[in-house]
């Protein structure tokens, strides 16, 4: 039975954190007006703060540019320097075993990064892991979905996202409407709005993944599936692990 993962979801127009490296926040600092320095100041504050309260599962543009060698534009570093979370809600997502993620729909040659790119991307093997552990591959040989949508069209949206690491217990034996109920149940125990809760989409769960690994060298879902939210062309939920 695929198993789920969920993701705490918010529209990323509404963000908070800047998503810059340090040098190009450097350089703001250097070469913006008065104004726009004190903003930049602020800003590489509020970064700071995410990462240390997140550590290792704060995925930005470090680990973006880690595994998939994307380096943001000033255009998409305005346009990603907030996240919809207060600080009261990041705390929790910690809590609860989240990461917080930065997605990009391109690659570095400003192609969309879809799952096929991605496929593409690492042909060769593994490039990101540590030399004595590195994987033999990183996907599997499958054709079936060579020409859905989801793997050939879909990219992720430029922004922010929260991410559950792990599928939530007990759910592994259960149908997909059964574990709604699940997920629903999860979110009122945690005080949490069960609208701002969704299953990711195939291609959320590869770039999630890879930044994880690509960041940290560890790799998440291990043996499990995440039953996404989205249909092949057989009508079948699509899972990814």
């Amino acid at each position: 039975m695929p198993i789920p993962a969920y993701e705490l979801y918010r529209p990323y127009e509404e963000d908070k954190f800047k998503t810059s490296t340090q040098k190009k926040v450097a350089q703001a600092l250097g070469e913006a007006e008065n104004g726009r320095a004190k903003e930049a100041r602020e800003i590489l504050v509020e970064l700071e703060e995410a990462r240390e309260l997140f550590g290792k599962d704060f995925l930005g543009p470090e680990a973006l540019q880690k595994t998939f060698q994307v380096e943001l534009t000033p255009e998409e570093l305005d346009a990603i320097k907030h996240i919809p979370f207060s600080r009261e809600e990041l705390e929790q997502a910690k809590e609860l075993g989240m990461m917080l993620v930065l997605r990009s729909g391109r690659d570095k040659d400003k192609n969309p990064l879809t799952i096929s790119r991605i496929r593409e991307l690492f042909k060769d093997g593994d490039t990101l892991g540590d030399p004595q552990r590195k994987k033999n591959k990183i996907f599997l040989y499958q054709t079936w979905y060579d020409n859905e949508d989801f793997a050939t069209k879909a990219t992720a949206t430029l922004g922010w996202g929260l991410v559950k690491k792990e599928v939530l217990p007990d759910s592994t034996p259960k149908t997909w409407e059964q574990q709604q109920e699940l997920l629903k149940k999860w979110a009122e125990d945690n005080n949490i709005d069960p609208a701002t809760i969704r299953r990711r989409t195939p291609i959320e769960v590869v770039y999630d993944t890879m930044l994880y690994y690509g960041g940290n060298q560890e790799s998440l879902l291990g043996n499990h599936y995440d039953w996404t939210g989205v249909e092949s062309s057989r009508r079948y939920p699509v899972y990814v692990g």
